[in-house]
This record gives C-alpha cells, structure tokens and sequence, in this order.
C-alpha cells in the first residue's frame, strides 16, 4: 500500500493536485469516498481483487481521523486522504501516515486563484465565467481541471453533501433554483461529450472551454 496525505487550506491547489494524480491511473481502478461516507464500504474496496494486476487508487474526502485504527488489507493500491483544511500535526491520522513511510503534502492558504468564484458564476448562468475562466487559465489550470470541478458543481447541486456547513446549504438551495434534474443530467451528458472530444483529437481546448462555459450561460 502507497500512502499520501494531502491537507491545508488552499483547496484549490490541493484539489489540483489531486487531479493531477488521479490522471496517472486508469479511470476504472479510480475509487472516490467523499465526505460522510461508510467506513465498511471502503473496507471492502480495498479487499475487493481487480481483474487485472493493476495498481488502484482510493481516495477519501476528510475521512474520520479514527480511520486509521483499522488494520488496512496491503493488497495493490494507493491510497490518498484530502483533507480541505490543515490537521493538527499531533493528530492520530498524522502520525499513522508519517510511521507508515507515507508521504504528507501540506498546502498553506495562500493569495491563490480561487475556482468556486467561477463556478459560482456557472451555477448562475452569468457571463463573468468567461472572465474567470481565463483569470484560472493565466493561473495555470487546465481543461480536465475545469471539467472535473464542474461535475463537482453538478454533484453538489443534486445532492447536498452530507459535511456541508450552513453558509454552503444555503447557496446550493439557491443555485438548485435554476436547475432541475433534467437539467443536471442533460449537462452531465454534454460535458461527458465535450471531455471524449477533447481526448480523441475532435475539439480545440480553446473550442473546448467556450463550450463548457456556454453550456451553463445559455441554459433556459
């Protein structure tokens, strides 16, 4: 088992750089547990044999800190807790990771780019997502960046996370608003197009970005 922590409160750096190791993997050996989720459930993930040698990779969204008092099956995988605020270095989950040769990434807040003004702007069908979108593109950020943060948006706006605090409730009952079930799942759809272009040579990603944020701006 490969072992890596990344926590702090620059989210989306973090949030990037969990993207950025999700992409060296296969897409089905990719297993994401976020917030609130069942503890036997990613037990028996990790005992779950793949079809083929592969190595795996399970991520979990702020797990509970007492995770680490199981006894973890070593079988073929990679494991990565994110965690979006910074944890106490005298932390059990801390300590586990450090004594078990694993590797902990610390992203301190920082004056970053931030993505959820713009997909704040997205769930508003409002213009200025144009503006940002180049604002996170100057920053660095990439088009399966972009793509996975919107699934983000869209998963939220069907289902309210279970760890969601009031102020993050509240904008989600606001934003669902403009969108209806139909809807979610129309966009699901097109951004799934939009992603199997892009990765099959058919659309720019310049084409690929004014598309996505056109999706959201010309909803009716």
């Amino acid at each position: 088992m490969k072992l890596l922590l990344l926590h702090g409160s620059a989210k989306t750096a973090s949030r990037k750089k969990l993207i950025d190791l999700k992409q060296g993997f296969d897409t089905n050996n990719v297993v994401v547990f976020e917030e609130g989720f069942d503890l036997q459930t990613i037990l028996g993930a990790l005992v779950t044999p793949l079809l083929f040698s592969d190595l795996r990779l399970i991520i979990l969204e702020n797990p509970p800190e007492d995770f680490t008092n199981y006894q973890l099956p070593t079988t073929n995988y990679q494991l990565i807790m994110w965690f979006d605020h910074e944890v106490n270095q005298k932390k059990a989950v801390i300590k586990w990771v450090e004594s078990s040769k694993g590797q902990i990434l610390f992203f301190p807040e920082a004056r970053e780019v931030s993505v959820f003004p713009f997909l704040d702007y997205l769930a508003t069908s409002d213009k200025k997502a144009f503006i940002e979108i180049e604002k996170l593109k100057n920053a660095g950020f990439e088009m399966q960046y972009f793509i996975t943060m919107v699934f983000y948006l869209l998963r939220n706006l069907a289902v309210t996370p279970k760890g969601a605090k009031p102020f993050m409730r509240e904008k989600l009952e606001r934003q669902r608003k403009n969108f209806n079930l139909e809807k979610i799942i129309n966009l699901y759809k097109n951004i799934l197009d939009i992603d199997f272009k892009i990765k099959s040579g058919l659309l720019e990603k310049p084409q690929a970005e004014f598309l996505l944020v056109n999706l959201f701006c010309h909803q009716v």
